[in-house]
């Protein structure tokens, strides 16, 4: 500790600086969330197949892990000998178990929305559809381009069941004046229709 003085740094200066680093982290990725909430107001973020719900996701995962490095960090800071190993060794089951159960869960319950552009007599997109499926069921939103990385939602849905017809190209579409009218397979021999909206 004597050499430690002598170089002008306190001993309990490696602590402050890993909470240092903690603490940023934590306030990088809530002000992240509180930031995508806030702007949530101008429709859904979609930055190619990213969205904003992915990229809240991701900054939630990132907030969980640095806790969990966190925790770690105060054992490894504060105990000494066998009880710091043996704290650690539960510590490190327990996040691993936890972890294992979240991944288990955002896989089982993963959607795999893919979103895809609907081009109109221009060439431009005129709509974008987010094509999500779980087990046997496929369902589907519209959405309206409202700036270069923004969609806005028109409220037009639509259920199929295994298929994916928009994926797969099994749809037909008539540009009417001010609407969509769009026809679509429903994967059990039957087409639907729905009439989606295009005024900004």
């Amino acid at each position: 500790s004597g050499r430690i003085r002598s170089m002008g740094v306190e001993p309990g200066m490696t602590w402050k600086r890993f909470q240092g680093v903690i603490w940023a982290l934590l306030a990088a990725c809530a002000a992240g969330v509180v930031l995508l909430l806030l702007v949530s107001g101008s429709g859904l973020l979609l930055i190619g197949q990213v969205s904003g719900g992915d990229i809240m996701a991701v900054l939630g995962m990132v907030f969980l892990l640095t806790l969990l490095v966190w925790v770690d960090g105060a054992i490894a800071a504060f105990l000494k000998g066998w009880e710091r190993v043996a704290a650690l060794a539960f510590a490190l089951v327990v996040e691993t178990l936890a972890l294992l159960m979240l991944l288990f869960f955002v896989f089982y319950f993963n959607t795999s929305p893919e979103y895809i552009p609907l081009r109109g007599p221009t060439g431009e997109t005129e709509l974008v559809v987010c094509e999500e499926n779980w087990l046997f069921k496929v369902w589907g939103s519209f959405y309206r381009p409202a700036g270069p990385f923004w969609i806005q939602s028109t409220g037009v849905s639509y259920e199929v069941r295994d298929c994916w017809p928009f994926r797969e190209g099994r749809y037909e579409i008539e540009w009417a004046e001010g609407q969509a009218i769009i026809h679509y397979d429903t994967g059990t021999g039957v087409w639907e229709t729905c009439a989606v909206p295009l005024n900004k």
